[in-house]
């Protein structure tokens, strides 16, 4: 499916994690899946972060808070209890530990055929393909850092 030219466009998108990335996109054009991503289960929005995922970061956690903000409704109007409060709460967090490393590297590597997508039909000099790849592609280091902060913020004003 990817002719060797795109596989070298891609090692240069995907950087160090080429080798994995690459595979995981020859198994979604074969049968439109990816493998579970067991750094996405553990690290959910951080390695999404790290991956540069920014919009998918805000739709689940939207959808997170959203879920959040009904358990604590329920909660205060006592249509559950304290104990079961807790236990939704943590297979809710098991249950998009699952998703989340289920879906990641599908929605990544869609992500990246997207971004690669725009690159080709916006440049056709060489040195610019490169230099938009090398600005859309790869990681950051920075914005999983935020939101770590962020989340140990969160933690200590008890929201």
């Amino acid at each position: 499916m990817l002719t060797d030219e795109k596989r070298e466009l891609y090692n240069n998108f995907y950087q160090n994690s080429s080798d994995y990335y690459i595979r995981q996109m020859e198994l979604y054009y074969e049968n439109g899946r990816c493998s579970f991503s067991p750094a996405a289960f553990f690290l959910g929005i951080v390695w999404m972060a790290y991956r540069k995922m920014y919009t998918t970061i805000f739709i689940i956690a939207g959808i997170i808070f959203l879920e959040a903000a009904i358990q604590e409704l329920l909660l205060t109007y006592e249509i559950i209890s304290m104990s079961a409060y807790e236990i939704i709460d943590k297979l809710s967090m098991l249950i998009w530990g699952i998703v989340v490393g289920a879906i990641s590297n599908r929605l990544y590597i869609r992500q990246s055929i997207r971004k690669m997508n725009k690159i080709l039909e916006e440049h056709d000099d060489e040195e610019r393909i490169n230099y938009a790849i090398s600005k859309k592609g790869g990681v950051n280091w920075y914005a999983p850092n935020i939101i770590i902060v962020l989340i140990i913020l969160l933690l200590i004003i008890g929201v």
